[in-house]
């Protein structure tokens, strides 16, 4: 029997930007107006031309491979898309990608001096769902009768986490495919505007984005202004239903079985070229979110406060409401065969969070045909004004709490390279490797008993390998 999760979406969802991210900068770095178009694609010797007012279509197509230390999650997502560009400046963009994700991801509970016991649902009373074997090490228990109910047992999936052993569930595996199409052109005197959509299914997840775009030229297309306005909508239907925040972890089914989220955001961004190679870009982003924001799946656990061994294990809590805000400054600069890319990002919500980013990369013609990319990220981000790693017993429940590493105090640090190969004017491979690292609190002084010797922050350490290729026709 398979675990669907939503950690597991949103995993997914992160390597989508992977994807789309990389698949962008391929293309991007072909028709940049900041530097010389022989650096990005225009082939002299066979006079092939794919810049503005051409028109051609373009291919892309590549693999992402995921894989998390520890025997964590490990993901392959292959990903295409074709563009057609029209002579007039219309561009039809459709982009697929289809996934698969497996392996374990911890639960959100302390690890503790004892075995511990976590159960889950697995089938409901009265379903007509064949139940062959556990998965992930876990057995099958029948459940007693949910109070009020029918007088029929379920059956549940529990699972044992060793003595000083991270809990983690290593019983779901998951598949998602997505779609998106776009359109943008020149309208009555304004350089562009455009619309996308998309749609995303995967067994516990649907999402349902749309955004509209504009943007003018001016001081002789040497600065370029733009907004766009994006929605999302998603619905999450997590196995064994929607859980009551802050109530005991059981293997019974929960009612509602789903739940609904929106978000709605802008972009507001100015595009500058300032001598002839160096772009720079300053965009400002605002989202506000509404709806299921809580991991029905995570878990925080509830502990002694004398000894820190857990007492029992609650389901997580999330505000509803989430309002975010950052500001984005980009630099690429061409210096004869090299381009660099410098980036620099702020960002803060009203949960508490903000972060900083900082990106640099350096794209090296080697030859005619060969260039290389290598790239490091810095990322910090404070804490959630809700994250805890764990609860104390004795002392009354917050209104919300969280022991997601993902909304700890970490930093974290990304390094890689991208090594790529003109096969043509027309068309390139290019292979990236790149390695993820967070580093965070692991035992803070103020740990209760035994958890002064367990690791309370886990993070993820991850790499992941990237082959992509490229073709540009006429």
């Amino acid at each position: 029997m398979q675990l669907k999760t939503a950690r597991a979406g949103r995993i997914r969802r992160t390597l989508s930007a992977i994807s789309a991210t990389l698949l962008v900068a391929a293309a991007s770095g072909y028709e940049s107006e900041a530097a010389g178009q022989d650096f990005y694609g225009l082939d002299k010797e066979n006079n092939d031309n794919f810049g503005p007012g051409i028109a051609y279509s373009q291919l892309d197509a590549a693999l992402l491979v995921y894989q998390e230390a520890g025997g964590r999650v490990q993901a392959i997502e292959p990903t295409g898309s074709l563009t057609i560009h029209g002579d007039r400046g219309q561009v039809l963009s459709i982009e697929g990608v289809a996934d698969a994700v497996s392996g374990a991801t911890p639960n959100g509970a302390v690890a503790s001096l004892v075995p511990q016991n976590f159960v889950t649902p697995l089938r409901a009373s009265g379903s007509s769902a064949t139940v062959t074997s556990a998965s992930g090490g876990s057995t099958v228990i029948q459940l007693a009768p949910t109070p009020g109910q029918i007088a029929t047992a379920a059956l549940g999936r529990q699972y044992t986490v060793p003595a000083n052993a991270l809990p983690m569930d290593r019983g779901f595996h998951d598949h998602r495919a997505a779609l998106t199409l776009g359109w943008s052109q020149p309208v009555a005197g304004i350089t562009e505007m455009g619309v996308s959509g998309g749609f995303s299914t995967e067994e516990d997840y649907q999402a349902i984005t749309a955004s509209a775009h504009v943007s003018q030229n001016f001081n002789g297309d040497n600065t370029t202004i733009s907004l766009a306005v994006n929605g999302e909508f998603d619905t999450s239907s997590p196995f064994g239903g929607i859980p009551t925040p802050l109530t005991a972890m059981s293997g019974q089914w929960k009612s509602p079985s789903s739940r609904q989220k929106t978000q709605l955001g802008l972009v507001l961004g100015v595009t500058q070229v300032l001598p002839r190679n160096w772009l720079t870009a300053l965009k400002y982003s605002y989202d506000k979110q509404n709806g299921y924001e809580t991991d029905p799946y995570r878990v925080i656990s509830v502990v002694d406060p004398t000894s820190g061994l857990p007492t029992s294990t609650l389901y997580e809590s999330r505000p509803g409401e989430r309002q975010t805000q950052s500001v984005y400054w980009e630099n690429k600069i061409e210096f004869g065969p090299a381009l660099t890319d410098i980036s620099l990002r702020y960002f803060k919500d009203d949960w508490g969070v903000t972060s900083k980013t900082a990106e640099a990369s350096e794209r090296l013609n080697l030859s005619h045909s060969w260039y290389i990319e290598p790239n490091i990220r810095w990322y910090q981000q404070s804490a959630a004004n809700f994250y805890h790693p764990y609860l104390t017993g004795g002392q009354a429940l917050p209104a919300f709490a969280s022991s997601d590493a993902r909304l700890a105090n970490f930093h974290a640090l990304t390094y890689g390279a991208k090594i790529g190969f003109r096969l043509s004017g027309r068309s390139e491979i290019y292979v990236r490797g790149e390695y993820y690292a967070q580093t965070g609190t692991d035992h803070p002084a103020v740990a209760i008993g035994q958890l002064q010797q367990q690791d309370l922050f886990p993070g993820t350490k991850a790499a992941f390998a990237f082959l992509g290729y490229q073709w540009k026709f006429h």
